[in-house]
């Protein structure tokens, strides 16, 4: 699969994600904001409303260049030890059969 494309599909879980996040703190912030802040300011916020705007602020914030970076800083870094491990696993096979 090209690295492009595998680098966009990591988003959607990502997204789905912060979407369960949302839908979580949602839960927390319109109980607050039922029996608390809806006395002090004049409009009315839905339990959906806060969900959205949640989801979109945190989705804002992420940084995925930075995420995307870091995965294949990480893969390459893994790669790297399973070739180092397969050499010492050469040398202790070659040592353990003489």
């Amino acid at each position: 699969m090209n690295n492009k494309l595998k680098d966009i599909l990591f988003i959607f879980p990502v997204m789905l994600y912060f979407l369960l996040e949302a839908l979580i703190v949602g839960l927390i912030i319109s109980t607050i904001w039922k029996f608390f802040l809806s006395y002090t300011f004049n409009f009315n916020i839905g339990y959906f409303q806060i969900v959205a705007i949640y989801w979109i602020i945190k989705m804002l914030l992420f940084d995925v260049f930075k995420l995307v970076a870091g995965l294949n800083s990480v893969g390459s870094n893994m790669e790297k030890e399973m070739e180092d491990n397969d050499e010492d696993n050469k040398h202790y096979n070659e040592a353990f059969t003489e």
